[in-house]
């Protein structure tokens, strides 16, 4: 079977002028026809992974935000999160190695998770991959329909021994969170909260949370799976983010809030129309939400030295993080760009906040935080960290998280909104021939190399105050440059965004 598929593989590529595919922040990620040779050898190497540890493992079939052609394999490790860097090479080279090299392994067996999501090509491409890993001699076993973030906890929750029998009981992610969220809530939360699932498995799953929830939280769901040819088609988070728009089948009440999930359900935007006006919560503003609530607890026990970091990259409004080091007090640090690279540096804190400006983030803590939190007596914000689902940001828990805060600190999504004005930004891209000749600095804020051109840009910028910036880097994705400019007044970041692309039209090849 490998050698067909192998050759399948590189006959379709070759066709198509794609290259081998890059194990990235999303996993393997392409067009659904070419993934059947992917899978079979993600499904071997994880399959050998699993032998490997006592641990269980996981793979999520899925290609989140994406069109319905396209799907994907992401690992999941033992605790959620993210492969380490080595890891991640080293399925690169088992993925493009030209035969198997089935290594020696610490015990005769394993177990591996497979979920996917509702794409056409999901159920095939989940049977390649367990028959992977059943060719490594592992045991693979079949969640169905399961979100991306839902996937990711219930091996985490497999692993710590929250719960057995997972394959019998995926409705353990509901009932773990909910319960939660009913020991927070102390009474019915107003108003209606309409939830967009993109036609997707969280629209699926909130159907769950919906009827757990209905005495306390009143959830409405819109394009909720049941159309999944038209996944992420007029809807969904990276719609409403991205093209600024209202999702298909809105309609608008001035008592309603509003949300949207992504294709498998791991971001999140919240929302509100006003005099014919979209304004959207991006992620910058869920962080902010719940560090203003952890801080304000800590506060009530200053004897509890706990540290709290929040991550983001250098798409993140510059006015945010002032709001967050000049008003909050809280230590803001930048990651590349990529969820997995915010989610390995919150580990560094206490507790630790992340969230992309596509609303893929997640709040995580060390193990002795919750303890610590007991002893002081701060109970209500140790079950406001356990509602977090520690494995990966998870848009639908997030929302459980959002509406505690908004009730609990009486605010609306208007007033949200106010806590701090971003500055006008834009983001731009550049098609060029060689993308790889710049390079920055690990955070991505600023350009090294090539010198002359960094030369030029520093010339440009002097000319305006420190208030206003320019990112310049290689996309991880496309063979383009992003530019991203901002600062307090619109007609001077045109201006800059305009000197930037011009400046490196006449320098690079396009």
């Amino acid at each position: 079977m490998d050698p067909q598929l192998r050759d399948e593989h590189r006959q379709l590529l070759e066709k198509n002028q794609k290259q081998l595919l890059t194990y990235g922040t999303s996993g393997f990620r392409e067009e659904s026809k070419y993934l059947k040779f992917v899978g079979w050898r993600v499904g071997i190497f994880i399959g050998q992974m699993s032998k490997n540890t006592t641990l269980k493992l996981g793979v999520m079939i899925t290609a989140s935000h994406n069109k319905i052609i396209d799907n994907g394999f992401k690992i999941v490790p033992p605790k959620g999160g993210m492969l380490s860097i080595e890891e991640e090479q080293n399925i690169e080279i088992f993925y493009k190695s030209e035969e198997i090299v089935q290594s020696e392994t610490q015990y005769d067996t394993g177990i591996v998770y497979v979920g996917r999501d509702t794409r056409p090509s999901s159920e095939s491409l989940c049977q390649i991959v367990l028959d992977g890993i059943k060719e490594a001699g592992a045991i693979g076993i079949n969640l169905g329909i399961v979100t991306t973030p839902q996937c990711a906890f219930l091996v985490y929750a497999t692993n710590l021994g929250l719960v057995n029998q997972i394959e019998s009981n995926q409705q353990f992610f509901v009932e773990y969170f909910c319960n939660i969220f009913l020991q927070l809530i102390k009474n019915p939360i107003k108003g209606t909260l309409v939830i967009d699932g993109a036609e997707g498995v969280g629209g699926i799953w909130i159907k769950y949370f919906q009827e757990k929830l209905a005495n306390v939280l009143t959830i409405q769901r819109i394009n909720y799976g049941d159309e999944p040819h038209l996944l992420n088609d007029g809807c969904g988070s990276e719609f409403v983010q991205k093209e600024k728009k209202l999702p298909k089948n809105f309609v608008y009440d001035p008592n309603y809030r509003y949300a949207s999930l992504d294709g498998d359900a791991d971001r999140l935007v919240y929302y509100y129309f006003e005099q014919n006006k979209l304004q959207i919560i991006e992620g910058d503003r869920f962080a902010i939400l719940f560090a203003m609530y952890i801080k304000q607890q800590l506060q009530k026990k200053p004897d509890l030295k706990l540290s709290i970091g929040i991550i983001q990259t250098a798409y993140a409004n510059s006015a945010s993080t002032k709001y967050i080091t000049e008003n909050l007090g809280i230590y803001a640090k930048y990651a590349p760009t990529g969820v997995k690279y915010l989610h390995r540096v919150a580990h560094e804190f206490d507790i630790g906040i992340y969230f992309e400006a596509n609303g893929h983030g997640a709040v995580i803590y060390k193990d002795h935080v919750l303890s610590q939190l007991k002893e002081f007596e701060l109970f209500e914000l140790e079950l406001f960290l356990k509602l977090s689902n520690q494995a990966v940001g998870d848009a639908i828990i997030n929302i459980l998280m959002t509406e505690f805060l908004l009730n609990k600190l009486e605010i609306t999504i208007q007033d949200w909104l106010l806590i701090y004005q971003d500055y006008p930004a834009l983001s731009t891209k550049l098609y060029v021939k060689n993308k790889q000749i710049i390079k920055t600095n690990y955070e991505e804020t600023s350009l090294i190399e090539p010198i002359d051109l960094k030369q030029k840009v520093d010339e440009i910028m002097s000319k305006y105050d420190n208030s206003y910036r320019t990112c310049i880097r290689p996309s991880g994705t496309e063979n383009v440059v992003r530019i991203h400019s901002e600062g307090p007044q619109v007609e001077i970041v045109k201006e800059i965004d305009f000197r930037i692309n011009e400046l490196l039209k006449s320098y690079m090849e396009i």
